[in-house]
């Protein structure tokens, strides 16, 4: 897990998580987003229209910079034509590294799963599916966007905070020190982040 040089004084306001999907970035924005009482916002739900009608790009990207620039979010999603707008805002950037097998196998049985029993929508009108071309997304996604996110990640080191989690142990690790660092604001009482 990498973590940043300096650790803010103040909890963050923003936390961007990101990870191909089947990673279970969905729980972990939970997690984080409760703990530090921020805002959750799940980018498919912004994106999918009913009948999984995408959104014209142009829509999209400003939808997503009027998301960015609220002041107090979670944002769990990659979307990567959109990554860098986030990017730009985020206090913290969380990168759900798993290995694709892992997140290919999860994502497949989730989808099979769906089939055989009523589950959540996705976004409104979305209901669950098999999706194949998920599942090419997620199957390219060590070559075609892993690279991009290390580029992004390898600009961004010095301005935000960053924690990269290939493993449960990891995310366990990463989770049990949010209420520390979430604390550390204006209820701190001397305490000083661990290096």
């Amino acid at each position: 897990m990498y973590h940043a040089r300096r650790i803010e004084l103040e909890p963050p306001r923003r936390v961007m998580v990101i990870g191909s999907p089947g990673s279970d970035k969905a729980s972990l924005c939970r997690e984080i987003a409760t703990r530090l009482k921020l805002p959750l916002i799940a980018l498919d739900q912004e994106y999918w229209k009913p009948g999984w009608t995408r959104p014209d790009p142009a829509e999209w990207r400003a939808r997503v910079a009027a998301l960015a620039e609220q002041d107090e979010w979670v944002i769990q999603g990659t979307y990567p034509s959109t990554i860098e707008i986030r990017a730009a805002r985020a206090d913290w950037i969380v990168w759900v590294d798993l290995p694709m097998p892992v997140c290919f196998t999860r994502k497949l049985r989730e989808m099979l799963a769906a089939r055989s029993q009523k589950t959540p929508e996705i976004a409104p009108g979305c209901p669950r599916r098999f999706d194949a071309s998920l599942l090419r997304f997620i199957w390219s996604f060590p070559a075609v966007v892993a690279p991009r996110i290390a580029a992004l990640i390898a600009r961004e080191r010095r301005n935000r905070t960053i924690f990269i989690l290939r493993s449960k142990h990891e995310r366990d690790e990463f989770l049990a020190k949010v209420p520390t660092l979430g604390g550390m604001g204006h209820d701190a009482a001397g305490e000083t982040p661990e290096s």
